[in-house]
């Protein structure tokens, strides 16, 4: 905008700003979407202004959701018209409007054009049909059909393997291909030599006949290639039911060649193992370990002998560790021990706390069926009357004491002191 404005006031003209840029748009996306020649008046007449429009160049929203292509246009300050309407955030944009690489003014509307995305078809299992029998198979799920490799068995014309599998789902118009039985070929005959027909000074080729390997292990033909006087070079295609297979040769089986020309052969490779994680089994039971093992497709292989006293076991180690990735079928050795008492953890507390209460209950009977012993006597003593210095009265109360009680005057206080003599 401010490279707009500079080229304008050099040509004379003054420049207005028409719309605000979108706080969210980056400065750096923002471009001049739109430009427009005004006439503006005033006092000395009529003045002519260019306004210019913020904006940002359309990006490519062909083959996109409808919500990712929706959230892109939205963060471009943009508006959103869809058509049809009603259709759902995972229909793919057709075409849109403006295109790729329009300017858009801020604020302006966008329209998608909407088409459902295809739902996917499942590939028919062809393993064991006739040749026409898999053709219309695969022609009746939307899908097209070709033949592969031939291989020699008991069964011609039969369907030995696919690709891709039985039940895969694919989008409407994938290749479905076969691979079919033919009748057994004959034995290869032996390599013939060819009387060359250059003039004698010229040096002789030799010329052999390329074997048929299709349907052979890989070592039967490296083996017949060897003996035909060729090289020979393999390479690893896909996964198949039987590794090391040949799918497919060049020079074609028959084909007249020079000793020493290279065959080049297609054959199959080993199925991926599948990876699972191994279950954590430390002090778990011996029966809950082996159910976890074998749950995940594992073998369970226990190292202890058996306890005598018949305890429950549990583990204590065990290999590989969990976590690790095996494949399926992979033994897992664990360690067990005996658990030294089979009792319940509850039990415990119960039986000493039931004894607790014994012990008390029996204490208390006891004290019940004590007999009560009497009280001991208190002596009570009382004093009547006011005391007279110099004379002693004695009350006594009690079988075992007699109290002398002397009164005596001090300076208006009245004291006692009292004297015990206790009887025999």
């Amino acid at each position: 905008m401010d490279e707009a404005a500079k080229n304008l006031g050099a040509a004379g003209y003054s420049c207005l700003i028409a719309n605000d840029k979108p706080g969210a748009v980056a400065d750096e996306d923002v471009v001049v979407a739109a430009q427009e020649t005004r006439t503006e008046n005033d006092p000395d007449g009529g003045v002519s202004l260019v306004a210019l429009s913020h904006g940002v160049v359309m990006r490519d929203l062909v083959g996109e959701t409808l919500q990712v292509a929706g959230d892109t246009v939205r963060q471009l300050g943009l508006g959103v018209r869809t058509s049809p309407a009603d259709g759902g955030a995972d229909w793919i944009v057709r075409q849109q409007r403006p295109g790729v690489g329009g300017y858009v003014v801020f604020g302006r509307v966008v329209t998608l054009i909407l088409e459902e995305p295809e739902q996917p078809v499942t590939v028919p299992d062809l393993i064991g049909h006739t040749e026409t029998d898999a053709a219309a198979m695969v022609k009746q799920a939307g899908l097209v059909y070709v033949q592969r490799v031939r291989k020699d068995g008991k069964r011609p014309g039969r369907v030995v393997s696919q690709q891709p599998q039985p039940g895969e789902l694919v989008v409407r118009g994938t290749t479905v291909s076969a691979d079919i039985r033919r009748e057994p070929v004959p034995p290869t005959p032996p390599p013939t030599t060819v009387v060359p027909t250059t003039p004698p000074t010229s040096r002789a080729v030799v010329h052999t006949v390329v074997p048929d390997l299709v349907g052979s292990l890989e070592s039967t033909a490296r083996q017949a290639v060897g003996v035909a006087r060729l090289k020979f070079q393999s390479r690893v295609v896909r996964p198949g039911n039987a590794p090391g297979i040949v799918l497919k040769q060049q020079p074609r089986a028959g084909a007249e060649v020079a000793v020493g020309t290279l065959v080049v052969v297609d054959v199959t490779r080993a199925p991926q193992p599948k990876l699972v994680p191994v279950p954590d089994l430390l002090n778990r039971s011996e029966a809950d370990a082996r159910g976890a093992v074998e749950g995940a497709e594992l073998v369970f292989d226990l190292i202890a002998g058996e306890d005598s006293a018949g305890r429950e076991r549990h583990v204590v180690s065990q290999q590989p560790h969990a976590g690790d990735l095996v494949p399926t079928g992979a033994t897992v050795t664990v360690e067990v021990v005996a658990n030294e008492s089979s009792w319940p953890p509850w039990l415990v507390p119960l039986l000493l706390g039931t004894a607790v209460l014994a012990v008390a209950l029996a204490s208390r009977i006891q004290n019940l069926r004590r007999p009560k012993l009497p009280a001991d006597p208190v002596p009570q003593v009382t004093a009547t009357g006011r005391l007279t210095p110099g004379t002693q009265r004695i009350h006594e109360s009690g079988p075992a004491h007699r109290i002398r009680v002397n009164a005596h005057l001090d300076r208006g206080h009245q004291h006692l002191q009292e004297k015990t003599d206790e009887h025999q």
